[in-house]
């Protein structure tokens, strides 16, 4: 008694997936920027980038008595060369200064929105956004006053991601020319929806992957472990294995497998005396001998193999 397995050709199984759904599975790597986050990494992130979207709406709305939401759309790992890139050629960029730190992080939004942000503050009651021009020094020092509150909140939002509290540093309007950071340096970027009343615009948090990727990992280690190592012991030992017994191989060609009817006879070379493989999947890891229990068959351990459990 035997088994004959034909083994499709690689390039059939190429051929025959989708490229969409290959793309979908295994994106491009960019071997470029070899630091990625984690998963765990990437939902500390998210959760603290959301409390700071509820606390810098909460401000907004308290200050400019318009109803401010910020939605959290997501947070990345690109280079500053690409952060800067992806942003308007003109816009508000805040630079935050850590402690002992050369490397500020940026809170960035449109100019045509903190002009209305200031209007508002000054009893104004605009319905549009202003035309974008840069700060006067009475509207840069009100833009100043608000984000030495929005600096506060992502201090307390982020906490011991970052390496310390963050200030006010200046205000920059050319993504182009700021260069606060080697252009090649990995940064994260968080990207929010803002809703001023009906109007919609767009602001982002960029902080210095290597002032957060660190204390990521610290606070990774520091947690508690989501399941123990007796936890996944007790899962490996319940899992489902299939095991089947195998005689020794026979080869005959191609040809002669395209022929086979039935009735045909081969010739196995596994001798009568001697035990047949236990194997799990293409791992030999026992001998043993056939036999009955009932009215199934049954088969006997006679030795185990040493070397697959070593």
């Amino acid at each position: 008694m035997t088994s004959l397995t034909r083994t499709t050709p690689e390039t059939e199984m190429i051929v025959a997936t989708s490229p969409d759904d290959a793309i979908a599975r295994h994106p491009e790597y960019d071997f470029r920027r070899p630091v990625q986050l984690d998963r765990e990494s990437t939902r500390q992130l998210e959760a603290a980038f959301e409390a700071f979207a509820r606390l810098w709406s909460a401000q907004l709305t308290a200050k400019i008595r318009v109803r401010a939401h910020l939605a959290f759309e997501g947070v990345e790992l690109i280079s500053y060369e690409e952060y800067a890139e992806s942003l308007p050629g003109t816009t508000a960029m805040v630079t935050g200064a850590f402690v002992e730190r050369e490397e500020p992080c940026v809170v960035q939004f449109g100019l045509d929105s903190a002009l209305m942000w200031v209007v508002q503050m000054m009893g104004g009651r605009g319905t549009s956004l202003p035309e974008a021009r840069t700060f006067t020094p009475i509207e840069l020092a009100l833009v100043r006053h608000l984000m030495d509150g929005t600096f506060e909140h992502l201090s307390a939002s982020l906490g011991p991601l970052l390496p310390g509290e963050v200030a006010f540093g200046a205000v920059h309007y050319s993504p182009q020319y700021l260069q606060v950071i080697s252009a090649s340096a990995d940064v994260i970027v968080a990207r929010y929806s803002m809703h001023l009343g009906d109007v919609r615009r767009t602001a982002t948090v960029m902080l210095p992957a290597s002032a957060v990727v660190d204390r990521l990992a610290e606070s990774g280690r520091g947690a508690t472990p989501a399941h123990t190592a007796g936890q996944t012991l007790d899962q490996l030992h319940a899992t489902p294995t299939d095991v089947t017994l195998r005689l020794a191989p026979l080869t005959i060609g191609a040809g002669d497998v395209l022929d086979l009817a039935p009735g045909d006879v081969l010739r196995l070379p596994h001798p009568e005396t001697r035990p047949f493989e236990l194997m799990v999947g293409a791992v030999p890891i026992a001998h043993a001998t056939t036999g009955a229990r009932g009215s199934r068959l049954a088969c006997t351990i006679t030795d185990i193999l040493e070397e697959t459990h070593s």
